[in-house]
């Protein structure tokens, strides 16, 4: 059983690898995706802060780069099984936040509602898979008996 949790973790993880190397490999089109989020006002001094020491980087540029450097580094950690549980709930996070900024279908009717529910439902099953990495963490561990025969 061991090696199929390996190697389940190992092809699991091969969709945030390719996912987040090809929003390195491509920024522009990944910015492009990243001005589709609003950030609150209140953010918006500390996102200028930002911009200024980045040296003028936009800060949805700051955001492509930081969601393939995300997806990449957790799908290579998880693969490698060095902090599983760790980068599994940090993909966790990234997965919700991605439901919720890009597949919102509460805001759409008709085709474009049902697709994005669809990828809704399939980002909502990459959790579930995500949850199951940070519950088994490095793999099944021996169980000892808690008691002696006398």
């Amino acid at each position: 059983m061991p090696a199929f949790i390996a190697l389940g973790r190992f092809l699991f993880s091969v969709l945030f690898i390719f996912s987040g190397a090809s929003k390195l490999l491509d920024v522009a089109a990944t910015t492009q995706m990243t001005q589709k989020i609003v950030i609150p006002e209140m953010l918006a001094t500390y996102t200028s802060q930002l911009e200024g020491l980045a040296g003028g980087m936009p800060f949805a540029q700051m955001l492509a780069i930081a969601a393939g450097v995300t997806e990449l580094v957790c799908g290579l950690m998880i693969a490698l099984n060095f902090g599983a549980r760790f980068f599994s709930l940090v993909l966790i996070l990234f997965v919700a936040t991605k439901i919720y900024y890009y597949h919102d279908f509460w805001n759409q009717a008709g085709a474009d509602a049902q697709i994005n529910m669809n990828l809704a439902l399939k980002n909502l099953s990459l959790i579930g898979g995500l949850f199951i990495i940070a519950g088994i963490g490095r793999g099944a561990r021996n169980v000892e008996s808690t008691h002696t025969e006398v």
